[in-house]
């Protein structure tokens, strides 16, 4: 009776979070939108989607899904992208021995999100390029496909014949391409293989997980950076409301494990995945775009300013200082707002001033105390710092240091301003000194 009391209270809180999620799916929509569609849609609303096939290890339930690339071109631009430009993207050599036309997209759905021994993968969705050879041996697009199969586990007992069938399409490729999968995806996988005595597959593969990347394009931006987000904001793509969300499908399988049917809910999470998987190739594609190094700057014309700068800042951590330098200029050429121009010009002035360009610096500080209005005293400091070290104007660095202490005096009270408000007396008590000469060994330490 406990049982079927627990299981009534599953049903009903399903349907209560069903009504939910699938209004959320409709009402999110802010604008015309496209969706990828399988060429050939084989669910039906209350079955399971896929077929039974017989493993070594017993029967095994596979779902495959085809994309024709003559027919979906957004899914060929990953073929094209070079491995150069991935390490560049993750900041990871290793991802130079990543054959992008041999990677393996992988989104799994879980039972939970331990990492223990008892969370399962019950749902394991992995894409790949299947392509036709040219006489010359070059990959014919035209003629490939972008494949996503999906192993699902029935129950526990099909988690070797699972397994199998995983390792074998994944010993065909090169690395990993994942969304999170670093933190979780690919530990929960290798762990499931090392309790079913297997070795785990592509360990010490290349693995370009694109949530970091995505975090430093966009975090600025959106925000959020779940895969949704950015299909939404970046892709321009929207699912349907045949999606389920996330945090609801470890229940949905608890719910098919416990009664054994099949119903639109779970089938509703084969959708969630084959999307999560598509997504990735989509997005992969589109980050590998910002740093393929002959076009660095090219396309930065398309961004919206806190784009560039976070943009910048990428170009900035790889070295490529030019670069990073037109990103910024184009954020202050695009945006009016304070916010956005007050980081681009902070991001952009010490740039330079690492770089020593010192006079172009300290233009941007004047340039930015003249024009842009706000309480920052980045370019106060600056300048004071500017003149007192390299100038030697002590009278400017004086006056700069002051102007800052006035503004800091008036920001509310509390430990950051008293912290602010010492640094700045301690600087103009030095100054004093200097100028009244006192204090001619202090010059030597500079900042």
């Amino acid at each position: 009776m406990a049982i079927q009391s627990e299981a009534k209270r599953r049903l009903q809180r399903l349907a209560r979070l069903r009504k939910i999620g699938v209004q959320k799916g409709a009402h999110e929509i802010s604008r015309p939108a496209r969706s990828i569609q399988p060429a050939d849609p084989s669910v039906e609303d209350l079955h399971l989607p896929g077929e039974e096939v017989a493993t070594p290890f017993g029967p095994a339930w596979v779902r495959e899904v085809r994309y024709p690339l003559g027919e979906h071109e957004d899914l060929a631009e990953w073929l094209r992208v070079a491995p150069h430009t991935l390490a560049a993207l993750d900041r990871n050599d290793l991802l130079i021995q990543l054959t992008p036309a041999r990677a393996a997209f992988i989104d799994t759905e879980t039972t939970g999100l331990s990492l223990g021994a008892g969370t399962y993968t019950f749902l394991i969705g992995i894409g790949f390029y299947e392509l036709a050879t040219q006489e010359d041996a070059l990959p014919n697009e035209a003629q490939g496909a972008f494949v996503v199969q999906q192993f699902f586990m029935r129950h526990p007992g099909e988690e070797r014949a699972q397994l199998h069938l995983v390792e074998e399409v994944l010993g065909r490729a090169t690395g990993i391409v994942s969304f999170n999968g670093r933190g979780f995806d690919m530990p929960l996988v290798n762990n499931r293989f090392v309790l079913a005595s297997m070795p785990p597959p592509l360990a010490g593969a290349p693995h370009l997980d694109l949530l970091p990347p995505a975090r430093r394009l966009w975090k600025v931006r959106w925000g959020s950076c779940s895969l949704g987000s950015l299909e939404r904001n970046v892709l321009g793509l929207q699912r349907t409301t045949e999606d389920v969300p996330g945090y609801l499908i470890p229940d949905i399988y608890r719910q098919y494990y416990l009664t054994g049917a099949a119903n639109e809910m779970l089938a509703r999470v084969f959708y969630h995945n084959l999307q999560d998987v598509v997504s990735m190739a989509l997005l992969g594609a589109r980050m590998a775009r910002y740093f393929h190094r002959e076009e660095v700057g090219v396309l930065v014309a398309d961004l919206d300013a806190a784009e560039c700068v976070s943009l910048g800042r990428c170009y900035d951590a790889l070295g490529w200082v030019e670069a990073s330098a037109r990103s910024y200029r184009a954020a202050l050429q695009r945006t009016t707002a304070v916010d956005s121009q007050v980081l681009a010009l902070r991001e952009l002035s010490l740039l330079y001033k690492r770089q020593g360009w010192r006079e172009q610096a300290a233009e941007l500080w004047e340039s930015w105390v003249s024009t842009v209005p706000g309480e920052d005293l980045t370019p106060y400091v600056e300048l004071a710092k500017h003149h007192e070290w390299h100038t030697g104007e002590l009278a400017a660095a004086r006056g700069w240091a002051a102007w800052a202490l006035r503004i800091a005096e008036q920001r509310p009270a509390g430990f950051e301003r008293e912290d602010i408000v010492a640094q700045l007396q301690h600087r103009l008590a030095r100054l004093e000194r200097k100028l009244a000469g006192m204090d001619p060994q202090e010059s030597q330490e500079m900042e």
